[in-house]
């Protein structure tokens, strides 16, 4: 069946979910995205619906614990801060000395807007920016560091104050303008399916399950900064010394509706 029109695409989806498909690309970093493509029979990149515009297709992993889907990366300004988020408060790698090189940090924050993290972390909207903020006020001082490089949080606080290469206070603030913000989901998000996979290798081959598939149209850019304001939208760093992971923007599941005009799980 060629896909023409949503319903269309809706049976299409539907039909390949719920069981595993072999990898339409050994090898390549877009595997999930390239299987996705051949198994809806539709061109590479985006194709376009009469009745709905231009889709993209995104494929992310399948995050049922946390009840959050990745919408898309986007790196804070300035440029190049976080490895000097890294440098300044980031700690020792729980691989360092073994999977990785003796002096390789980690520097990770789900960080929300509308409570602070053990670390001291949350983000806050200020003069039309979205600012990450850390108050070493605020460090669950007596809690156990659940990395275990550091007995408590407060021993990683008092570590990160001695740091003069850069010491935090050189490195914050770090930001992102709401213009920007709104630019970046309607240019990533505005026509997309987004289906959350799951990912196995089976007699030596990788295989992929589409378990969950939303198909969202339209950003709602008035809601992007009270949903990161009220914690349903979260910024997740997610860097080491040799290699950042990426910036992510995620969304609570059941809040993902409000930011889209047109927002249909399908079931």
């Amino acid at each position: 069946m060629e896909v023409r029109t949503v319903e269309q695409l809706v049976i299409k989806m539907k039909a390949i979910m719920h069981q595993w498909h072999d990898s339409a690309r050994e090898g390549n970093d877009g595997a999930a995205g390239n299987t996705l493509e051949d198994l809806l029979e539709v061109p590479e990149n985006n194709f376009q619906l009469p009745d709905f515009g231009e889709i993209e297709l995104k494929t992310n992993k399948f995050e049922s614990k946390s009840g959050l889907i990745t919408l898309f990366h986007k790196e804070p300004k300035p440029a190049a801060s976080v490895p000097q988020l890294l440098k300044s408060m980031g700690w020792r790698h729980s691989e360092a000395g073994g999977g990785y090189l003796e002096d390789e940090m980690s520097f990770r924050s789900t960080t929300y807007g509308h409570r602070v993290s053990a670390r001291g972390f949350t983000v806050k909207s200020e003069a039309n920016r979205i600012v990450f903020v850390y108050d070493p006020l605020q460090v669950e001082r007596t809690s156990a560091d659940r990395t275990g490089i550091y007995a408590t949080y407060g021993d990683w606080a008092d570590d990160i104050e001695k740091r003069i290469s850069p010491h935090y206070r050189d490195v914050l603030p770090v930001y992102y303008e709401v213009a920007d913000l709104v630019e970046g989901f309607k240019s990533k998000l505005s026509h997309t399916l987004l289906a959350l996979r799951k990912t196995r290798t089976h007699q030596e081959k990788k295989q992929f399950w589409f378990e969950e598939a939303y198909l969202m149209k339209d950003i709602r850019a008035e809601m992007i900064v009270p949903l990161i304001e009220d914690g349903s939208i979260v910024i997740d760093f997610d860097a080491r010394t040799r290699h950042n992971h990426g910036t992510k923007f995620r969304i609570r599941k059941d809040r993902a509706p409000l930011l889209f005009t047109d927002f249909r799980l399908m079931e």
